[in-house]
């Protein structure tokens, strides 16, 4: 009779992606995007980075396209569409850059003010709930990997 031992099973290959730190990562975002996502379309119809975007540029006062792409990691292209879709909703005015004509200024319009102050509270209140699921030393932890996760997906192998 053979004995089987836990280094004998070998797991599937769904298995083993599934305990990917990445999987697990990409799987949870998601599912938070999502639910963040019906909150904004039942309550303004704007979407998920479109109210990213307008809390940056609303934070920053006046920023540019480039600026953003930089903060949040996001393609160009899709920053691009979502800011032409938000000027002409008349969420954002675009000026020319005084110091350099090549960039664009992005600001808020006063429609794109009362739009973030209307959404802000769902937001901040899913944040809240979000927090309450962890103990102050869990969230801790949890920003001292996701802060170590970023900077080795910042580094080049």
């Amino acid at each position: 009779m053979s004995v089987i031992t836990h280094d004998s099973i070998q797991p599937s290959a769904g298995e083993q992606l599934r305990q990917f730190v990445t999987f697990r990562l990409a799987r949870v975002q998601a599912k938070l995007n999502a639910q963040s996502s019906r909150i904004l379309k039942d309550h303004s119809g704007i979407t998920l980075t479109q109210w990213r975007l307008l809390s940056l540029i609303g934070a920053a006062g006046s920023t540019t396209a480039a600026h953003l792409s930089r903060e949040v990691a996001m393609d160009k292209g899709l920053i691009s569409r979502n800011i032409k879709t938000m000027v002409a909703d008349g969420y954002v005015r675009v000026s020319v850059d005084p110091d350099d004509s090549r960039a664009q200024n992005l600001e808020l319009t006063e429609s794109g003010l009362d739009m973030l102050n209307n959404t802000a509270p769902r937001m901040h209140a899913r944040q809240d709930a979000i927090h309450a699921l962890m103990d102050p030393e869990e969230e801790a932890v949890m920003n001292r990997v996701l802060d170590r996760l970023e900077r080795a997906a910042e580094e080049r192998n």
